[in-house]
């Protein structure tokens, strides 16, 4: 049955792809802008203002919604945190990182009656699945090194701290922070250039799972053509995501890249 969509729409080429998912399922689409967006044949759009979350739940209620989904990615800072908190729990600074999120999401579920879901459940495609996704084949050695990327990740993910690691061999060598994967790997590249690893014989790998936390409609780890690159330069030779719980953007870039850097792009899953 066709749905009145409202895309929670961030930075990114997800949200195209997610627009475009749900109008050829014959969906209704309003797109509710955090950032600039660009007009979408088929799709109304709203410019929306995360200083505000009342104008976005106004906009949902107005246009109808069936269904609400977050797409994109978002630069949220404290003050901005701590104001949608407030907003959704009457009780400023109680939910930070994603429990903030995940609690607004519940009270746009309350006030409007439309349910939260996640763009896995839109655009079936971009969710990773078990195996080689794109690239070569990873060597045990490497394979050994991501199921260790994995366990960390997931506990940094436990701390609310990011989603991603890279481990040099078995050893932890980078965590995500605020700054996202793109400055986690930027650090990785200085710290091999430096010599303080990338010299041994273990890999180097970039591994990006879920927060155990995080409901699967808020900020799914995802990796696109740019996260190849990044760790092409940084000197990583294999990436790997939680299976079923990754997002894997732009898929044919992602492949040329893979393919042109020589990098193993694969999914598993943590718990076997």
């Amino acid at each position: 049955m066709p749905r009145r969509l409202s895309v929670l729409a961030g930075s990114g080429a997800l949200v195209s792809h997610v627009v475009e998912a749900a109008l050829a399922a014959g969906d209704e689409v309003q797109v509710i802008g955090f950032v600039p967006q660009p007009e979408r044949a088929g799709a109304s759009l709203i410019a929306a203002d995360l200083t505000n979350p009342a104008g976005a739940i106004a906009a949902v209620s107005g246009f109808r919604t069936t269904h609400v989904v977050l797409a994109g990615g978002l630069v949220i800072s404290d003050r901005q945190r701590e104001g949608l908190a407030g907003f959704a729990t009457s009780s400023p600074g109680t939910a930070q990182g994603d429990a903030a999120l995940s609690t607004v999401t519940a009270a746009i579920e309350k006030l409007t009656g439309a349910k939260v879901i996640g763009v896995h459940e839109i655009a079936a495609d971009v969710l990773a699945a078990a195996g080689t996704l794109a690239g070569r084949s990873p060597t045990d050695a490497e394979l050994a090194a991501a199921r260790q990327g994995l366990l960390a990740a997931r506990e940094i993910g436990r701390l609310d701290l990011g989603q991603a690691v890279v481990v040099a061999g078995r050893r932890l060598v980078a965590a995500e922070d605020v700054g996202g994967t793109d400055e986690l790997l930027a650090r990785v590249a200085a710290h091999r250039a430096a010599g303080r690893i990338g010299d041994g014989t273990g890999p180097l790998v970039l591994a990006k799972a879920a927060k155990p936390q995080q409901p699967l409609y808020v900020d799914l780890p995802a990796i696109g053509p740019d996260t190849v690159s990044n760790a092409a330069a940084a000197g990583i030779g294999l990436i790997v995501v939680e299976a079923g719980k990754s997002l894997v953007l732009d898929r044919p870039a992602l492949a040329a890249a893979a393919d042109r850097h020589g990098i193993a792009v694969i999914g598993l899953g943590i718990d076997g």
